[in-house]
């Protein structure tokens, strides 16, 4: 899949097994991050895609942590943490 960087604005192919909503997503997280040293909330992440259903983002969430790109601990909030990027460059 071809998607086009939102760093460097270039496009870049991406071998791994992601659909783009999940890419998004895990965009997302990692922006909110960087630019507020917490993690996001599932309705944060909503709230920033322009998405109202929050069991669709949570099914994200979900499927990007059996993936092993993120890791959260069961019923605690804002327990996000980055274990893989989608490296620009």
């Amino acid at each position: 899949m071809i998607i086009k960087c939102s760093i460097c604005n270039e496009d870049k192919e991406i071998k791994e097994s992601l659909t783009f909503k999940e890419i998004k997503v895990l965009q997302f997280i990692i922006n909110y991050i960087k630019k507020n040293n917490i993690s996001p909330s599932i309705r944060d992440i909503a709230k920033g895609l322009n998405l109202k259903s929050v069991s669709n983002i949570d099914r994200y969430v979900y499927r990007l942590q059996d993936k092993n790109y993120i890791a959260k601990t069961p019923y605690i909030k804002r327990s996000i943490v980055v274990l893989k990027e989608i490296i620009c460059g």
